[in-house]
């Protein structure tokens, strides 16, 4: 089939984007915070915290139950939870689909999130579409993670393709700046986890109501 997408490289963003795994990152901190005997939070304050990486993740909940713990002795409880967790994430509706009919048109599509490395492709793999991507930038995998463009620029040399006329799509102010910062076109999803940005103010090209309406652009 001719590509007829007008980008023939889009770059996803996975936690609120591609996969609902809020309930899931938020288990894996509460289970943190019970190990420390601090209190816990509910899924809408933990909503609020996920977007910047794990360890920013788990600075913020602990900080908020009054803990001035050092991280680094709290992150690899929390990394053993995130873990026991993060397979459960499921995809939004259309997802599947959607990754699939861009595959199909021979569109290149790649993942890059502040989510650990080592969590994503077991994620992608147990809602079967891991082999819908060729490439993968976690928030470990370089030295530089969103908002910093590097990771976009990264998956635009992998594939020869120029950052203007790849795609992001995201869902958070995070995604915006890296989209901005790289010089990538944007597309926001209104469903994920923007927290209080004002995703009709970021200068994305589409502000999508559900994901199948990314087949539409044009």
């Amino acid at each position: 089939m001719p590509l007829s997408f007008p980008y023939p490289l889009v770059i996803f963003d996975l936690d609120g984007t591609l996969v609902d795994s809020a309930p899931d990152i938020a288990e894996a901190v509460n289970r943190t915070l019970t190990d420390w005997k601090l209190r816990t939070f509910d899924l809408a304050q933990i909503t609020n915290w996920i977007g910047e990486g794990s360890r920013q993740l788990i600075t913020y909940a602990m900080r908020a139950a009054g803990s001035d713990a050092d991280i680094d002795a709290v992150m690899p409880g929390f990394l053993k939870h995130y873990g026991d967790t993060a397979l459960d994430g499921q995809l939004y509706p259309g997802v599947a689909d959607t990754l699939a009919a861009l595959h199909g048109q021979g569109v290149r599509l790649a993942v890059c999130t502040n989510k650990p490395e080592q969590f994503v492709r077991p994620l992608l793999e147990a809602r079967g579409v891991l082999g819908l991507f060729d490439g993968i930038v976690g928030g470990d995998t370089l030295a530089q993670r969103k908002p910093a463009p590097e990771p976009l620029w990264h998956l635009a040399r992998q594939f020869g393709v120029e950052p203007g006329k790849s795609l992001m799509v995201g869902d958070s102010e995070s995604d915006a700046l890296a989209a901005h910062n790289a010089g990538v076109p944007l597309v926001l999803l209104r469903y994920g986890y923007r927290k209080q940005y004002d995703l009709d103010a970021a200068g994305a090209v589409a502000v999508l109501d559900t994901f199948p309406e990314l087949l539409a652009l044009r």
